[in-house]
């Protein structure tokens, strides 16, 4: 029987040509379960906002993901064409060997993405994405490798790799990292223009 497959979830990916090696100087690191516990208001940068250090990079990865929305979703209303989206949060990582992903999603943005912009081997762990399915179901399924309809998502690390996807969804490292430093910069992205239709329609100008 022919296996259907009729929803998806949407991921840009591609593996970029400009040169963000600026990205390599930075030393503004956080690490794992860190993220939400580390009071930065006593440094000098805020290594939640890193991308501002580097306009030219912020720039770039912005582009990118304006041009993978504007072609691939709807994000218009009252004729406007294209709903423009901004960075947020923007943040370098740094995983040592042993050291592990742990499963998380991000919150107060819509899309949120990685850039590699170092060099990686086998020894660098990818990042998964935790199917959102099988737990919709009643009853307990098995979570196979192969069906789309259950397995998780991996992406691996590869130089200049540029990817987006939905901030809801749950990713993490599914086996702990071998290299001694896997980098990786993390941002998210909301959208700053009228979006939606009728009593579902937001513009963030009429609370500014």
């Amino acid at each position: 029987m022919e296996l259907i497959k009729p929803f998806s979830y949407c991921f840009g990916s591609k593996v970029i040509e400009e040169d963000l090696s600026e990205l390599e100087d930075c030393d503004l690191f956080i690490n794992g379960r860190e993220q939400g516990d580390q009071d930065v208001s006593h440094l000098p940068k805020n290594p939640y906002r890193v991308l501002d250090y580097y306009p030219y990079s912020k720039e770039v990865i912005t582009e990118y993901f304006n041009n993978f929305v504007r072609n691939n979703f709807e994000y218009t209303s009252d004729g406007y064409e294209g709903v423009p989206f901004k960075l947020t949060t923007s943040w370098m990582t740094k995983l040592g060997k042993g050291d592990k992903i742990h499963l998380h999603n991000h919150q107060n943005c819509m899309w949120s993405g990685v850039f590699y912009f170092d060099e990686y081997t086998e020894k660098d762990v990818g990042l998964s994405f935790q199917n959102p399915i099988p737990k919709d179901f009643q009853f307990v399924i098995g979570r196979s490798k192969w069906n789309p309809m259950t397995k998780d998502v991996t992406v691996q690390p590869e130089h200049n790799l540029l990817i987006f996807f939905p901030s809801f969804l749950y990713h993490y490292g599914d086996r702990l990292n071998e290299s001694e430093g896997r980098k990786s910069l993390a941002f998210n992205f909301v959208p700053t223009g009228l979006y939606g239709i009728g009593d579902s329609s937001y513009n963030p100008a009429w609370v500014a």
